[in-house]
């Protein structure tokens, strides 16, 4: 009995030794998790700390951004570039260029932001051969001016060079009243004994994409309205980027003295104004008012736009002050312009037409009435893409009503042509050179007298007809057009015709007057050269191919027009003018025929 009580004391003393042990063991463990998580919560602890540490120097970074900075910060988008440029001290030009201009607009955006204390861009701009990118780029903030006529005087930030070039840290932005960013790029070449330097800005000026004037196209492109009552205040205030509105009234040009004139864009050639240069210009009459503008000369114009873009005529009257009768001048002379367009206007003889148009883009006339005129009702010159829509041309006779001589895309829409009269057999309603085209849409023919309607053939779609004539007269034309090999054939007679040019002014024994003729010649033989090539262009290409092309060259020919007038600048007004236009035309045009015919001819 003792002993079974010895073994049970044995056993209990074994058993309680194993519960302590494993107690002590839990107890052990216990203590090394409590430091494990207590080691685990101070790393947490620091690396909390840590974030509240980054978050505050964020912050203190952010902060070291200057309040009239963060202004800057949005998403813009460009409305208009302005360039301005200066050959020396007497000769000026400038030009503004809407970012949704037809033939060669512009599309950018900048989107400013901050990023780590630091005010950064993303940047885009897409132009005719012209595309920049860049993403999450530094702006470094200077004081001081964009340039030099900068409104905003205090400051400026200017991109850091992402791509190590020469031109991407030439960009500089800044802000200007009425909340608009502009992008600055100048440009500069100092004088020298035989140089009179050189010097250009272009400044593109952005709104906030949200802001409410970007639904105002038009409005953006007019930076002045004035309000005129006479002649002389209208040809005073006929300047870039500026709205005319006309008081009720008269305005007679032949009436105006040329010495109260003060502005360099009204120009004045044997006896006949010009408005010269200028772009993004509205003329329109006060709230319906009765407006005539006129001249009492037959032999003149009565407005002759040179070298002008974006321009718009609305709501006036325009003719010869004078009895109907054989003249030489038109109503609207237009010569190598873009962007005309003549709206809610009476064009009246009697001028030999209603529109005349050389080397001209982009015309548009629309709810107009063009009326009375003596030669007949348009003369359309190497001109692309015009719209006539609304409109009526009625009461005109004499010779081809409609000229249209190396133009294409010509559209009527909506027009009522009635009561005009072709005189002479061999004329007609129609007069369309061997590549041009026209397009009648939904037209009516009313009463028209004439033999032929036209001498080649044109598109009628959905026309009405009741004239007395002969509306399907047309001839065959396709075994005068030449094909790929005719074509290389003649590019290589013209280059050989260069050559012998060459030769003439180089030896530098011609009078002006034989030179200006000549440089003629040679503009016109590759100026019909490229017609030839763009017809074959035109019936050999798909449209995948040739709409693209089409918009390139509508781009090519207002870059050619801008070329022409630069170069001939010095010398306007002088017996050198015409050579250098028709050389630098006549270069341009021979660059532009070698690329077709490498690309598409050989």
């Amino acid at each position: 009995m003792k002993k079974h009580t010895a073994i049970k004391k044995k056993i209990l003393v074994y058993v309680m030794g194993l519960l302590l042990i494993a107690s002590l063991t839990a107890c052990s463990n216990k203590n090394d998790n409590a430091e494990d998580d207590e080691e685990v919560v101070e790393q947490d602890n620091d690396k909390d700390s840590k974030k509240d540490k980054d978050k505050d120097k964020e912050k203190v970074e952010a902060s070291s951004i200057p309040e009239y900075l963060k202004a800057i910060e949005g998403d813009w988008v460009l409305v208009y570039n302005i360039y301005h440029s200066e050959y020396g001290e007497d000769e000026a030009y400038d030009y503004c260029e809407m970012a949704d201009d037809p033939y060669g607009g512009m599309d950018s955006e900048i989107i400013i932001g901050e990023k780590e204390g630091k005010l950064v861009a993303n940047y885009k701009f897409n132009a005719y051969e012209s595309t920049d990118r860049f993403y999450g780029v530094e702006l470094i903030n200077n004081e001081g001016s964009a340039y030099a006529e900068c409104e905003n005087k205090d400051w400026y930030l200017q991109f850091t060079n992402p791509f190590e070039d020469d031109y991407n840290d030439d960009r500089k932005i800044t802000l200007v009243s009425d909340d608009k960013l502009i992008m600055v790029n100048e440009y500069s070449e100092e004088p020298t004994e035989d140089y009179s330097g050189y010097y250009s800005t272009s400044i593109y000026t952005y709104l906030r994409k949200s802001d409410p004037r970007l639904q105002d196209k038009e409005g953006l492109r007019y930076f002045d309205t004035v309000t005129v009552s006479n002649t002389t205040d209208l040809l005073n205030n006929i300047k870039n980027n500026t709205k005319i509105i006309l008081e009720p009234g008269t305005y007679d040009f032949s009436t105006v003295d040329m010495n109260r004139i003060t502005n360099p864009a009204i120009v004045e050639n044997y006896g006949e104004l010009e408005i010269e240069s200028v772009s993004n210009i509205g003329i329109e009459a006060k709230d319906g008012a009765d407006v005539l503008l006129c001249v009492d000369d037959a032999y003149s114009p009565v407005i002759n736009f040179t070298y002008c873009s974006n321009v718009t005529l609305r709501g006036v009257t325009v003719g010869h002050n004078v009895e109907p009768g054989y003249c030489s001048g038109s109503v609207v002379h237009i010569n190598s312009g873009s962007g005309i367009t003549i709206d809610k206007c009476k064009l009246f003889g009697c001028g030999t037409y209603g529109v005349e148009a050389y080397s001209c883009s982009n015309l548009t006339v629309t709810d107009s009435d063009i009326y009375e005129c003596t030669y007949g009702l348009l003369d359309l010159n190497d001109v692309y893409t015009a719209r006539f829509v609304n409109c009526t041309l009625r009461d005109s006779s004499d010779m081809n009503l409609i000229n249209v001589n190396s133009a294409y895309d010509i559209g009527f829409e909506n027009c009522t042509f009635k009561n005009n009269k072709v005189e002479w057999e061999s004329d007609y309603f129609v007069n369309l050179s061997e590549y041009g085209d026209v397009t009648f849409t939904d037209c009516v023919f009313e009463n028209n007298q004439y033999n032929k309607f036209s001498n080649r053939k044109v598109k009628q779609i959905n026309c009405r007809v009741t004239d007395n004539g002969d509306m399907t007269y047309e001839v065959d034309d396709s075994e005068d057009r030449l094909d790929r090999d005719g074509l290389l054939e003649r590019y290589n007679e013209a280059v050989e015709s260069q050559k012998d040019i060459d030769d003439q002014f180089s030896k530098g024994s011609m009078d002006q007057a034989t030179m200006n003729s000549l440089s003629y010649t040679e503009y016109e033989m590759w100026d019909t050269l490229l017609n030839d090539i763009w017809a074959y262009l035109r019936e050999n290409l798909s449209s995948e191919e040739m709409d693209p092309l089409t918009e390139e060259q509508k781009k090519w020919i207002k870059d050619k027009e801008t070329s022409v007038r630069d170069a001939a600048a010095d010398f306007e007004g002088g017996s050198m003018q015409p050579m250098i236009e028709n050389g630098t035309a006549a270069s341009i045009t021979r660059k532009r025929v070698d690329y077709l015919v490498e690309k598409y001819l050989k």
